[in-house]
């Protein structure tokens, strides 16, 4: 007989509960006349006439990605083609489900794995590309990703189950192979110009795994850093917390947009955002951009633990931030300069695994997560060609970072760094409509004037990473 294993079990409990949400969604429309009888139409009742009027999505992503490191560092290579299909049902009243699922080949690899001989360092990009957990998987890459009930009506939609979630730092965080997706409910509102989004969540699968863990156990799925009291010891696996709330409001103009955000992690941390944008029309030539945003974030009771050393955050830690941006826009083109201060009371922490922060300054490859005391400066030009089929994008930045060697204030050792990105997007229209390539480049340079150990060059400066993206929706 075959061993049912633990996976197997999930999957079978996600199927059952499919068929019984779409016999029960099945019912409902006959109950109610929006079918006719049996009598009249036989074929209107049959469970697979009622499955083919819903949308069936599939996805097909091929990622290419290289990291090139200094000197006798490791570099790494992969290749690996992922492909997935959804169903989404028809809508009765508003109400509607859908799930879908995601499997992986890894055709090609060099150093992924292994372990740096002078740092002992693992390594940092590519494998996010597969199962970090179990990285020498290579047979088993696949998830259940989306498996929801919905409503959505007018100005009013609510979410519950497994589904995808945006918001300036609880996000999808879709630059690897799959994104991260949360399970619980979202509820959003925009009756007109004012809108709100409300959410609460216990689970989250992150970008890099292959399971849905619990908000709690999510703390740590990804590298610890340094614990700030010079501790050997970290949070993974030793947070406590019941899920994450937030709570945005947006309103928008014809020349601006406000929004505020809140995430409170029970037992954790709380973080509040404000950011307001807008553009101004010159008398002629350009549109002046303009934006600000602010954030405060503090922690909430013992930080996720009674003790300090394994807690996410100190108790009565607290820091908060400031970012600018002011540019110009043409028709086709537009050219930005940004800036990020983070306070030196505390370092600004959320955690990577549930979204990338998205600051003004914010480029690919870069985080500030786990940093205190930073001065960024960024320039960016964007330009689109062809329709608009075809967009280039550009990045210069300076970060100004703590003390590689301050615990309390760099959590991964970052040192000071210049970063240069380019990235060309290409999308498709009319036969291969849904077809996008990308090529991104990512290039990591040490300021001058300082003393770095391999340690803290490997994978965070003098570097370069590329990769090269074809995704296929249809």
């Amino acid at each position: 007989m075959t061993k049912v294993t633990p996976k197997m079990n999930t999957v079978l409990r996600a199927i059952s509960l499919f068929f019984l949400m779409f016999g029960w969604f099945h019912l409902a429309l006959a109950q109610h006349g929006n079918m006719e009888s049996i009598e009249n139409d036989p074929d209107k009742t049959l469970f697979g006439k009622v499955l083919k009027e819903g949308r069936f999505e599939f996805h097909l992503r091929s990622y290419f990605m290289a990291t090139q490191n200094q000197g006798n560092l490791l570099d790494y290579q992969t290749w690996g083609t992922g492909a997935g299909i959804g169903y989404f049902s028809p809508r009765w009243k508003g109400l509607g489900m859908g799930f879908s699922g995601f499997f992986v080949f890894r055709h090609f690899e060099n150093n992924v794995t292994a372990t740096d001989p002078l740092t002992q360092s693992s390594n940092r990009y590519e494998i996010l590309l597969y199962d970090l957990q179990n990285p020498n998987n290579h047979k088993d890459l696949d998830r259940l990703e989306e498996f929801f009930l919905s409503y959505e009506k007018e100005s009013l939609n609510i979410w519950v189950g497994r589904h995808h979630f945006e918001s300036p730092f609880l996000n999808a965080s879709d630059n690897r192979m799959r994104p991260n997706l949360f399970s619980g409910i979202s509820v959003g509102f925009k009756p007109g110009k004012l809108g709100v989004k409300a959410s609460w969540f216990s689970h989250v699968i992150s970008r890099g795994s292959l399971e849905w863990l619990t908000i709690e156990e999510s703390f740590g799925l990804y590298n610890t850093g340094r614990n700030p009291l010079e501790s050997e010891e970290s949070y993974k696996h030793h947070i406590d917390s019941k899920g994450i709330v937030s709570l945005g409001f947006d309103y928008a103009s014809d020349h601006a947009n406000i929004q505020s955000w809140s995430y409170l992690t029970e037992g954790v941390f709380g973080l509040s955002m404000l950011q307001a944008t807008g553009q101004l029309s010159l008398n002629s030539g350009p549109e002046f951009l303009w934006g600000i945003q602010g954030f405060y974030e503090s922690s909430v009771g013992n930080g996720g633990n009674e003790s300090p050393e394994k807690a996410y955050i100190l108790p009565g830690e607290q820091t908060g931030g400031i970012g600018l941006s002011g540019g110009l826009k043409w028709a086709t083109s537009k050219l930005t300069m940004n800036y990020l201060k983070i306070s030196d009371n505390g370092r600004f922490l959320f955690p990577r695994e549930w979204g990338r922060e998205q600051f003004f300054v914010s480029l690919p490859r870069e985080r500030f997560e786990g940093l205190g005391g930073v001065n960024a400066k960024m320039i960016k030009y964007d330009q689109s060609f062809v329709d608009e089929k075809l967009k280039i994008e550009m990045g210069f930045s300076y970060i100004d970072n703590p003390d590689q060697d301050d615990f309390y204030l760099n959590k991964y050792g970052i040192p000071d760094y210049f970063q240069v990105s380019g990235l060309v997007d290409y999308q498709l229209k009319g036969f291969f409509r849904g077809l996008d390539l990308q090529l991104l480049v990512v290039g990591k340079k040490e300021a001058p004037s300082q003393e770095l150990s391999p340690e803290n060059i490997i994978n965070k400066v003098n570097m370069i990473n590329y990769s090269f993206i074809v995704d296929y929706r249809f």
